[in-house]
């Protein structure tokens, strides 16, 4: 099969058809709750505890039997003895008879006897009474022991992407260890006759390779392990020969530039001679990132991104990030929007593709408007400029000023 002649996909395609077929690493190691972030939980996880694990007052005010506030009124208040006052951080010593209240903080455990908790607003201290002015029912302002996580619950499922909520509920949990899948290792070969390294001083019609070295510490913010092995020039053998080399030691290998289709890409043809099933899809529906490069070798995904700075910025984003992710075992791959912005301009959209564009947020009058940067994929500015991209589906003819667009983050 010639690659010149391979389909387009779209991005539901690539994600069922692609990035679902990736394989996971299996190997799992165990790493320190306070060092997992951004990691993948390896098996499931269960609850040893109560969680909060103690009767808890939700509000600063007075425990009591809910039955003693019965009919109370600000006309007509209901008078109660204060018993003693509740210290956060401690357990009551003393039990409430009826008739009887005591002072709760916020966070408080509840006295045995007690099972309501009023507010404060809606009580008057007189010396060593206490007038409530609200009736309570059993239970409210109270927090019970297991409320929030009962002894035994599933509290992560294997394949979650550990974030920082997931951190916090681990610790409150006295779980000071986790077992994680390991990093995914990624290899990064820089293509192209014009580039030269960051540091030289690029002559006439030369590039700075600013594509490989930023998407390398990108990479590993997200929490994988990500090495630049190499630069080839435009040379068919050149880089196959370094394809080779590196295909075995690395979970993917990510290709930058060369990934048009023309005479002088070599990557597509490099990549074929690899093996099967070889490229499964030459060229996304999408804009910026249209000829972005889909190949399988055995197990192994290899991606040929996109030379142009925003078209690589969107691939990394929307291809690369998605398979890192299935490679790391993660169960969700697929990105989610950060939220709605409102548009400020009308936003033209590119028939037959799926539309990225670049975009300034601005908070204004309590609203987020998105204010769209038009530039060609060539222009390293406009990514600097913009806090992300709004996306305009398949087949949606452009979003006009003051309508919500799908806003995802940089």
């Amino acid at each position: 099969m010639k690659v010149e002649s391979l389909r387009f996909a779209t991005l539901e395609d690539i994600y069922s058809s692609y990035v679902s077929k990736v394989g996971s690493v299996t190997e799992i190691e165990t790493l320190d709750t306070l060092e997992s972030l951004e990691r993948v939980c390896a098996k499931d996880i269960f609850s040893l505890e109560n969680l909060p694990g103690f009767d808890k007052s939700l509000v600063d005010g007075y425990a009591l039997r809910a039955l003693d506030t019965r009919g109370a009124s600000s006309s007509m208040p209901a008078l109660l003895k204060i018993a003693f006052e509740v210290h956060i951080g401690k357990k009551p010593d003393k039990k409430l008879i009826p008739g009887e209240a005591a002072w709760v903080p916020t966070g408080g455990a509840i006295p045995e006897g007690a099972d309501a908790v009023v507010m404060v607003e809606h009580t008057q201290g007189f010396g060593e009474f206490v007038e409530i002015m609200k009736p309570v029912s059993a239970g409210e302002n109270v927090m019970k022991f297991d409320e929030d996580i009962k002894r035994g619950d599933r509290i992560l499922e294997k394949g979650t992407l550990l974030k920082s909520g997931h951190v916090q509920l681990l610790l409150q949990l006295g779980l000071m260890q986790i077992e994680v899948f390991r990093k995914v290792k990624v290899a990064i070969i820089s293509t192209g006759d014009e580039i030269v390294e960051p540091w030289q001083k690029p002559d006439t019609a030369q590039v700075r390779d600013s594509n490989t070295y930023t998407l390398k510490a990108w990479i590993e913010k997200h929490g994988f392990v990500a090495e630049r092995v190499s630069h080839v020039k435009d040379d068919e053998e050149s880089l196959y020969e370094s394809l080779k080399k590196f295909l075995n030691d690395y979970d993917l290998i990510v290709i930058a530039g060369g990934s048009s289709i023309g005479p002088r890409d070599y990557t597509a043809r490099a990549i074929e001679r690899l093996g099967k099933p070889g490229i499964i899809y030459h060229g996304a529906l999408v804009q910026p990132g249209k000829p972005t490069i889909f190949a399988m070798i055995g197990e192994k995904p290899v991606l040929g991104l996109p030379g142009n700075p925003v078209s690589f910025f969107v691939s990394s984003r929307f291809f690369l990030l998605p398979v890192l992710r299935k490679l790391a075992g993660a169960n969700d791959f697929t990105p989610a929007p950060s939220g709605f912005v409102i548009l400020a301009k009308n936003v033209p959209s590119i028939q037959g593709r799926e539309h990225f564009v670049r975009v300034k947020t601005v908070f204004k009058n309590g609203k987020i408007f998105a204010e769209p940067l038009f530039s060609e994929s060539a222009h390293v500015s406009n990514i600097a400029n913009a806090d992300g991209v709004i996306r305009i589906p398949l087949g949606v003819e452009g979003i006009n000023a003051g309508e919500f667009a799908e806003f995802y983050q940089f």
